[in-house]
């Protein structure tokens, strides 16, 4: 999926502040040899990285702890499944002609995982 059919479709709210999500840039400092899209969100600092296909989501989520170690391959390897909160929500599509959303392969619909520090008490 190209970047200029990512920026088309509809703002992205943040799962964890609700403030919308900047639009995915390219990240080349992660797990992904080709990269990857995604973000910072201004709100909350989540990171945020766009499953092209929604079927790579364990791919995703090592990528997605690289842009919230800031490209620190060696400190988001060290992270542990305790030290963040995961979210994932559907990157939904544009409508079709007649109103609805195209049906079949949800599966494969593209997703977004999100992931934020967990607060230290």
């Amino acid at each position: 999926m190209s970047l200029r059919r990512l920026q088309q479709r509809a703002k992205i709210g943040c799962p964890f502040c609700w403030e919308y999500v900047p639009t995915p840039q390219r990240k080349i400092a992660v797990f992904s040899a080709d990269g990857t899209l995604g973000g910072r969100c201004g709100g909350c600092g989540a990171a945020f990285v766009v499953d092209e296909t929604g079927r790579s989501g364990g791919q995703a989520l090592l990528d997605a702890q690289a842009v919230l170690c800031d490209g620190d391959l060696d400190k988001a390897m060290a992270m542990d499944s305790h030290d963040y909160e995961v979210k994932k929500r559907a990157y939904q599509g544009p409508t079709n002609s007649v109103g609805g959303r195209p049906q079949g392969h949800a599966y494969l619909q593209p997703k977004i995982w999100f992931l934020k520090l967990k607060d230290k008490a």
